[in-house]
């Protein structure tokens, strides 16, 4: 399966994986594209939204649109989100983010609250899949029982 690797980073400069290289994104056979999960670093490292989790969630979603772009797709290409929290009263703030930056986009999503995250900093991380399909093919019609 071809793939091509979009925003190689060193996860030194994350502070959890001093020896790893890692992409951002993920182009994969085509057509799908596989997001790291985004949090409040921007794609540059810096870290935004310190104890403010709509805005943590503000720079993931900001990601996630560039991203996208530079997979050669945009975001209405997302397929699934995977939201997580580490705290359940930061739900109605990300997802006020998620609900703006995806509107009229009928994607799949699961909210899971956890413990914590990769750094104690970190309140929320959202993962993404997409699948970028230009084809002009008209939709199959639904299938009746």
């Amino acid at each position: 399966m071809p793939r091509r690797r979009i925003r190689e980073f060193s996860g030194a400069a994350y502070r959890h994986h001093a020896n790893g290289v890692y992409s951002m994104a993920i182009r994969a056979s085509g057509d799908f594209v596989f997001l790291r999960g985004q949090t409040g670093f921007d794609l540059d490292g810096r870290f935004v939204g310190r104890d403010d989790p709509g805005a943590q969630a503000e720079q993931a979603c900001k990601n996630i649109k560039q991203l996208m772009v530079e997979a050669g797709g945009d975001i209405t290409d997302v397929c699934k989100l995977t939201v997580y929290v580490t705290d359940v009263s930061y739900r109605p703030a990300v997802y006020r983010v998620i609900d703006r930056y995806f509107e009229g986009i009928r994607h799949c999503s699961t909210g899971v609250v956890v413990k914590g995250l990769a750094l104690p900093e970190l309140l929320v991380e959202i993962d993404a899949f997409a699948v970028i399909d230009r084809s002009e093919e008209p939709a199959a019609a639904p299938r009746s029982t």
